[in-house]
């Protein structure tokens, strides 16, 4: 394997992230949150490296986000194209060439959550490495925790931890559905212990990580959305129609099993009360639905949301099931909507100020929620303007001063100081 040329800023310490896809912004929940660190990072005046372990990346290449150099297991970049190396990572591109979408039906019950590192892969990852010390090493997740093996000497090891991830299954399999691998909290203990410090991504979770890792420092980093801190409520408000709602999602398990029970037990009381309710659906979890809901329009994956939200009222997001914290929730409020949510989706926001989102437990009850704020559009006007005043919990600037203060008071050598403005992503 071949490694990329490291491009130097004046002596700038070396970040690594080992993720399993290319971070991007909105794409799904892991990649919008590894940018949030990502982004800290760079600022902090990191140059950046990354080794991308997944097996879906054959095809066209993606650039990245942010300036930095990519290492990919399971690909060769020539030219523009990313050609598979390993029989697995070939499978998924011929799949994805041919159009091979299987759907997630409602008796699929068994829920992949991830993926742990095979031993030659760790070896791969060790041949990956541009040829300069690592300062700081980023992990994303416990199932890439491996890889800590194939990098000892990197001077300050990070887990970007994403979830409590014994709690994710304990949820999924409350729900019927059967997680694969299957975590149970004494593995998820070992995992997180090898690490000097551990990025959470909401206050419960990190109080959970620091009991499982006395010796690690954790901090919590909340997701950030691109205007997060600078929401304005838009002036054309009469776009605004009642009686029209937003769903966002990638077509993870807890998407579609929460929006096919929406659509089935919900969304019929809703238009029995309110006949001409509609509802965009947008993202991922288009593909998994026929597209026969009356009163629903699926989208697919949207460049700008905006185009369609600017008409929407508010959101929803009808999830039982998962942990961590719902990062589809955070853009509905950088886009300005509130949300209607179940106690799962509320779960690891901050409760000051007042949120801008109404919990519903249990299909009657969401059902009278939709219903009542597309007949009170008092109320869900009240809920996007607390949208003002709660967003700047997901700014660039509160992750990158969390970030400073992790690696301050809890890695083997400080932070470097920040970038100037002009290299700022």
């Amino acid at each position: 394997m071949t490694v990329p040329d490291l491009v130097r800023h004046d002596g700038a310490p070396l970040a690594v992230l080992v993720c399993e896809a290319l971070p991007r912004s909105g794409e799904n929940g892991p990649g919008s949150y590894n940018m949030t660190v990502l982004r800290a990072v760079a600022a902090l005046g990191y140059r950046l490296h990354l080794i991308v372990t997944g097996l879906n990346v054959a095809g066209e290449r993606v650039e990245p986000e942010l300036p930095c150099t990519v290492s990919y297991l399971h690909a060769r970049p020539v030219g523009r194209w990313l050609l598979p190396l390993s029989l697995s990572a070939a499978a998924r591109w011929l799949k994805n060439r041919l159009g091979l979408k299987v759907r997630k039906g409602a008796a699929d019950k068994v829920a992949w959550i991830g993926r742990f590192l095979s031993e030659a892969e760790v070896v791969r990852i060790g041949q990956s490495l541009p040829p300069v010390p690592v300062d700081l090493l980023l992990i994303d997740t416990i199932f890439r925790a491996d890889a800590l093996r194939a990098i000892p000497q990197a001077r300050n090891k990070v887990l970007i931890a994403h979830d409590v991830f014994h709690q994710r299954c304990a949820s999924f399999r409350a729900n019927g559905f059967m997680p694969r691998p299957a975590v149970e909290a004494d593995l998820e203990a070992q995992r997180v212990a090898t690490f000097d410090a551990i990025i959470a991504i909401n206050p419960h979770d990190a109080t959970e990580l620091a009991a499982m890792a006395p010796a690690a420092g954790v901090r919590t980093i909340l997701p950030v959305v691109a205007n997060a801190g600078r929401v304005q409520l838009q002036s054309g408000a009469h776009e605004r129609e009642p009686h029209r709602i937003f769903y966002l999602g990638s077509k993870a398990y807890h998407n579609v099993d929460g929006l096919r029970w929406f659509l089935e037990h919900v969304w019929p009381v809703v238009r029995a009360n309110v006949p001409d309710a509609h509802m965009d659906v947008a993202g991922g979890v288009c593909g998994e639905f026929s597209g026969d809901q009356p009163g629903v329009t699926l989208h697919g994956r949207v460049e700008d949301l905006s185009v369609i939200t600017r008409h929407c009222s508010f959101a929803v997001n009808p999830v039982l099931m998962g942990s961590g914290i719902k990062i589809k929730m955070v853009d509905y409020f950088c886009l300005g909507l509130g949300c209607i949510t179940t106690g799962n989706g509320a779960a690891g926001f901050p409760e000051q100020p007042p949120p801008p989102f109404d919990v519903a437990e249990g299909k009657a009850d969401f059902a009278a929620s939709v219903v009542g704020a597309m007949q009170q559009p008092d109320h869900a006007a009240l809920l996007r303007e607390r949208t003002i005043a709660y967003t700047p919990h997901f700014s660039h600037e509160a992750a990158v001063a969390r970030l400073r203060e992790l690696l301050v008071s809890a890695v083997a050598t400080p932070a470097p100081a920040p970038a100037t403005a002009a290299a700022r992503p």
